[in-house]
């Protein structure tokens, strides 16, 4: 991936650790200002690949601690982890690292500039122009989306902060209005920006701005608005009018998904070529050590493997799951866990045993969408539309593939039977991809679910704690309630 260093502004400053003192005195400065660097078609290209690793350092460890750790998926690992036992035992407090946003606010950044100088530049192929522009509209709203489920009302910037001046220290704006006003919106402007010829996987795609909608309407309980858009992403094709997104048929296949899909696969340098043998994966970020070099290796590895450094373990209610009666025989039970030195470690991304110095050296994806994700949020969404027989139709394509019978529209007495049942689903078919917190806030559920297993239960509890260096250097930030007033 080509480097090149952008001015990311002085409200990234504002928004991270650093003092005040440090450069309220001086005009920040770059090798290649921003107003400089997008002249060409090549610097939009290398401006969207910026984005993109932006956005793959604010995952690298943040994807588990803000979509795992909280959730009853998993347990304490090894006494050494102390900053992830903190966030699964619901004791966290203002200086942890998962509650600093700089990482995000860079994308965000990264995105306006994208959106203010790409229209700009002329290119010889309009559609291309166009394309650019749609995945930097789609990852400003996937930037806000995590911002706004992590937090709650944060900070808006929708122009790029390129130099220093008093209108960096934002007060927060409400969740609600970022969500109508600026991620829908956005989502909209990218579907009629993205080229249709897009195939990429490891950046966003027309099937990709889809899943980031469909999944904005679900929290946005717009749940026959998430069911169109889901159906538009079933009916998209591939050049050879095969689906573009289709379930893996086997398990052994889905398990390779996670294992060995991505062994090999080059950058996606020509996005109307589909590298990929998975239809299932629809946006993932890529950690390959020839791009990202030797310290932007991923954590999947280093935290859920070896008992001295395991960050996580499966917790004993996930394992206990299997031992339901409409859960024996469950074939994604061996490649999820395994009882290894002393805990459940979590194999999913793992073929066999691996050694901690080979775990840096691994090409793995974190999966932020992925089609079986889709199916059975489409399936939650039926069920509150009172489709009760279709919503299970689709839950049996996923059950069916793991050898598990399913149930039928008269073994249920309620809707809130079904919706467990498919929340049930949910967290055992996406176990570890960074889904199962958001989905116990996005259903209300996280109180009776994570009460009685970490005291997670007061209302505020539920959004993570501001980074104490945000609200110092920026006074109009008030903490979350939760955590003080400060």
């Amino acid at each position: 991936m080509n480097k090149l260093k952008y001015i990311f502004g002085t409200a990234l400053l504002a928004l991270s650790m650093t003092s005040c003192s440090d450069f309220l005195d001086q005009e920040p400065t770059s090798e290649i200002p921003a107003g400089e660097m997008w002249q060409t078609a090549r610097d939009a290209k290398a401006g969207i690949n910026e984005l993109y690793g932006l956005f793959r350092t604010t995952m690298r460890q943040n994807y588990f601690y803000w979509g795992e750790f909280r959730s009853d998926n998993v347990g304490v690992g090894a006494p050494v982890m102390a900053d992830q036992a903190r966030v699964i035992n619901n004791v966290m407090s203002t200086d942890e690292y998962c509650g600093k946003w700089t990482d995000l606010y860079k994308v965000i950044n990264q995105a306006n500039l994208a959106i203010k100088y790409i229209p700009g530049i002329s290119m010889p192929n309009v559609a291309d122009r166009n394309d650019y522009l749609a995945q930097a509209y789609a990852m400003r709203a996937l930037a806000y989306f995590y911002a706004v489920r992590v937090w709650g009302d944060v900070p808006l910037f929708t122009e790029p902060v390129e130099k220093y001046s008093q209108d960096i220290y934002r007060e927060r704006t409400s969740a609600d209005y970022i969500l109508k006003e600026v991620i829908l919106k956005d989502l909209k402007t990218a579907e009629g920006l993205i080229n249709p010829e897009n195939r990429e996987r490891k950046r966003i795609s027309p099937c990709g701005v889809l899943a980031i909608m469909a999944d904005v309407y679900m929290w946005l309980q717009e749940y026959s608005l998430a069911d169109q858009t889901i159906e538009k992403m079933a009916e998209f094709k591939n050049k050879d009018t095969k689906p573009f997104v289709s379930l893996e048929s086997d398990i052994q296949a889905w398990s390779k998904m996670f294992t060995e899909e991505l062994n090999g696969k080059p950058s996606d340098d020509t996005y109307t070529t589909d590298d990929y043998t998975s239809k299932e994966l629809i946006f993932l970020v890529h950690f390959d050590m020839d791009e990202v070099g030797t310290n932007g290796y991923s954590y999947m590895y280093q935290w859920f493997t070896g008992s001295g450094n395991r960050a996580a373990v499966a917790s004993q209610k996930f394992v206990n799951i299997f031992n339901e009666a409409d859960m024996q025989g469950d074939l994604r039970k061996d490649y999820l866990f395994k009882d290894y030195q002393n805990g459940m470690e979590i194999r999913k991304y793992i073929s066999g045993d691996i050694s901690s110095t080979l775990n840096k050296t691994c090409e793995v994806g974190y999966p932020i969408y992925r089609y079986s994700d889709m199916i059975l949020l489409q399936a939650e969404a039926r069920v509150h539309q009172g489709k009760w027989e279709e919503a299970l139709d689709l839950v049996k394509k996923i059950r069916d593939r793991a050898g598990l019978q399913t149930k039928i529209e008269s073994d249920f007495a309620s809707e809130q039977e079904v919706l467990e049942y498919i929340w049930r689903e949910r967290q055992v078919e996406l176990l570890n991809e960074g889904r199962r917190w958001f989905d116990l806030r996005r259903t209300n559920t996280w109180k009776e679910v994570m009460g009685p297993i970490n005291g997670l239960q007061n209302d505020g509890n539920e959004l993570f704690p501001i980074h104490y260096s945000h609200i110092i250097e920026n006074p109009k930030i008030k903490q979350n309630s939760y955590y003080g007033n400060n």
